[in-house]
């Protein structure tokens, strides 16, 4: 019989790995953003090739993610999680020694989303194997802190190595972080609940049929999710509607901040906060839906509307009500893909990696059509209408997942 302290390690080292490949697969994209103003001086680009260019990172990620989520079913979530950490170092360490004008930025970042498409469905798999389902929400919280913890690091950057020795260095210095990131990933072992209670055993049978092989350790049937693909589709449209606010949040922060006369240094010290705080944000709401048994679609329902409501103050274009918008911004547009993964992981038992598989194209096209917009946005225009722009899309997103949750609760 397994003993608390080994069942806690065993939590530990297992969200600890799915956290640490998260980051490392989101570094690409947020480096290009927080380096921004380095990147557009040595390149001589715009806002608009700068928004192509981390637009590039995810649509890859729309045209793999469900193939890779069908994929990550087969080879198991340890095999896709290292495949990401190696993906990620390669694009990070391209990027660094041959990211030498626009084009060529633009096609390593953009295939170093290959990471990302890989990560998320193999890191939700990861969870639903190795977790019990009355802490997944807290996992994935946890997990999930990987993005706004790439956006943390990547603000750390500008400062540190961006502004001293060079935005590539700071690229290099990633991809060797993205290398130590792949030893630390375990198999998700066997897990004894003999001396769990009985809720726990329950989760933990979820878990287990989810991961149920045949004989020669291939999927007995073939993965589907437990939701019907048109409900499916609802969430994918909502959660790209609420990406294109997000993405466009982590890619223009810093520009935009500096546009209204804040500090390049003190810019990216302001997306540390702002990263921080989303990572709180992630955390407590994810161990709230754990605990207070709170429904993951309505907490998305109204951190998006919350984000929306955020965006308007940021288009003002003033430095005091920019302080104030910024934590609300980031504790929801940066904050809500826990809670997302977690309604997909719970809804979906069956196959958790195919069902986020199919939903995270949504979340990818938002984060390609998003970047583009606002980049277009900013240079006929502002920022002001750059960030209108993000609150409209945050507010129908909460709408559609308003609608989306009534059906899929209906049907439940």
């Amino acid at each position: 019989m397994l003993g608390f302290a080994r069942r806690q390690s065993g939590f530990a080292s297992l969200v600890t790995a799915s956290l640490l490949v998260t980051v490392a697969a989101n570094l690409s994209p947020t480096l290009v953003s927080a380096l921004a103003v380095q990147i557009s001086d040595d390149l001589g680009i715009g806002e608009t090739r700068l928004g192509m260019t981390v637009s590039a990172f995810f649509f890859v990620g729309a045209l793999t993610s469900a193939w890779s989520g069908r994929m990550v079913e087969r080879i198991g979530p340890a095999a896709g999680l290292r495949l990401s950490t190696t993906l990620a170092c390669a694009g990070l360490l391209a990027v660094a020694v041959l990211g030498r004008s626009w084009t060529a930025l633009l096609a390593l970042v953009g295939l170093a989303g290959l990471a990302n498409a890989w990560g998320q469905p193999a890191a939700n798999l990861y969870v639903a194997r190795g977790v019990s389902i009355w802490r997944q929400g807290l996992a994935l919280g946890i997990q999930k802190s990987g993005i706004p913890a790439a956006s943390l690091l990547a603000g750390l950057a500008v400062p540190t190595v961006g502004l001293t020795i060079g935005w590539r260095w700071a690229f290099a210095v990633g991809g060797l972080i993205a290398a130590l990131m792949s030893l630390v990933v375990p198999t998700v072992a066997a897990v004894d609940d003999s001396d769990e209670s009985s809720d726990e055993t329950a989760g933990r049978s979820i878990a287990k049929r989810s991961a149920k092989r045949s004989a020669n350790g291939q999927a007995a049937d073939a993965p589907r999710p437990d939701v019907p693909t048109r409900l499916l589709v609802t969430v994918t449209c909502s959660t790209g509607l609420a990406a294109m606010g997000s993405v466009a949040l982590s890619s223009f922060f810093v520009l935009s901040s500096v546009k209204i006369g804040i500090d390049e240094a003190v810019a990216g010290i302001l997306l540390m906060a702002g990263s921080l705080v989303g990572i709180t944000s992630r955390l407590v709401m994810g161990a709230g839906a754990d605990r207070a048994g709170l429904n993951p679609f309505h907490m998305l329902t109204t951190m998006f509307a919350v984000a929306a409501l955020a965006f308007l103050g940021l288009a003002t274009g003033s430095t005091t009500v920019l302080y104030v918008s910024l934590p609300f911004a980031f504790a929801t547009s940066f904050a809500w893909p826990g809670l997302f993964h977690l309604a997909m992981l719970r809804s979906n038992p069956s196959a958790p990696g195919a069902a986020t598989g199919i939903t995270m194209t949504g979340n990818f096209t938002g984060a390609v059509i998003g970047p583009l917009l606002f980049g277009w946005l900013v240079e006929t225009t502002s920022y002001g209408w750059g960030w209108v722009f993000a609150a409209c899309t945050s507010a129908a997103a909460s709408l559609v997942m308003a609608m989306s949750a009534r059906l899929i609760i209906r049907r439940s």
